[in-house]
């Protein structure tokens, strides 16, 4: 049998203890990370050891608004293109007027997945809303913070978290805003908010309610007229109206969802002269033709 040298012995020893220290020191000045350790969110960070306290940022619904116009080809055949401010337009029944401003609520966005179960923003709010048009008591009403006043000039909007990941084949979203918010205590909001007091140009009594749409035409530029003539539409013309469309896209974990949509103003405005057309017939226009002025975008 082969017997160790002591020496050799005592290096083994050495050496096995030297290392252990190393790693106990190497251990004790690792400090752990804290990080998003939620794989949905966009800064999901797979390196941290610990879950952080509320630093996860969600994906977003995005939409991309397009505002367009109709025009006659030389053929008879119609060509869609970029709505150009204050140029004047035809809608097709030598009626030439120009539109000046449009501005309309979008609220109560909806994806609906292949399984049929429906998606919608993860955002809520808690509005005092009144009692009714007269009292003077309020109430607190939770719903879905999802709304977006669009204009002419913007064309990018933010909806609210979208989190739940899967494939979607129809979208469903309102032009108009809920009736039971018409009694909303609009100063309890941020200034920032589409439905805040900063907003009240929308906002009418609490009977009346929110504008839903709101058009400044002028109605004839025929007699080289240049009067503004504004036509607004709450829920005492109509209800809101609901817009549905097939819509295939992937919602990916971490990353946002932007949805193209076009607006045809010609398509929205059809059948309406300007010129002669009473007010109470020029808005069962607009609501009529709601629903079809919308499309997916590119």
């Amino acid at each position: 049998m082969n017997s160790r040298n002591p020496q050799t012995l005592f290096n083994i020893l050495k050496f096995i203890t030297y290392h252990l220290l190393l790693i106990t020191l190497i251990s004790s000045c690792y400090t752990p990370t804290d990080g998003c350790l939620n794989i949905d969110a966009t800064n999901y960070d797979a390196s941290a050891d610990e879950p952080c306290d509320d630093c996860c940022n969600f994906p977003n619904l995005n939409l991309k608004i397009t505002h367009s116009i109709s025009i006659e080809g030389t053929f008879g055949q119609d060509s869609v293109i970029n709505h150009s401010a204050d140029s004047t337009f035809n809608n097709f029944a030598n009626n030439f007027f120009q539109i000046k401003g449009m501005e309309f609520y979008l609220s109560d966005f909806q994806l609906v997945m292949t399984d049929g179960s429906i998606v919608e923003v993860e955002d809520e709010m808690t509005f005092m809303i009144y009692e009714d048009a007269i009292a003077q008591t309020l109430k607190d009403t939770t719903v879905k913070d999802d709304f977006v006043l669009v204009n002419r000039s913007s064309f990018n909007y933010t909806i609210g978290e979208f989190r739940k990941p899967g494939t979607f084949m129809e979208l469903r979203f309102t032009v108009g805003i809920d009736e039971k918010l018409s009694s909303i205590d609009a100063d309890t909001l941020s200034s920032a908010h589409p439905l805040s007091s900063e907003n009240l140009m929308y906002f009418g009594t609490r009977d009346s309610g929110f504008v839903y749409q709101k058009f400044s035409i002028v109605n004839d530029t025929t007699t080289n007229s240049t009067e503004i003539e504004v036509y607004q539409l709450g829920k005492e013309t109509a209800n809101s109206v609901q817009v549905i469309f097939p819509l295939f896209g992937e919602i990916e974990p971490g990353f946002d969802v932007e949805i193209p949509i076009r607006v045809n103003y010609t398509t929205w405005l059809k059948g309406i002269n300007f010129a002669d057309d009473l007010d109470e017939t020029i808005k069962s226009f607009f609501v009529s033709n709601t629903a079809e002025a919308f499309e997916i975008g590119e």
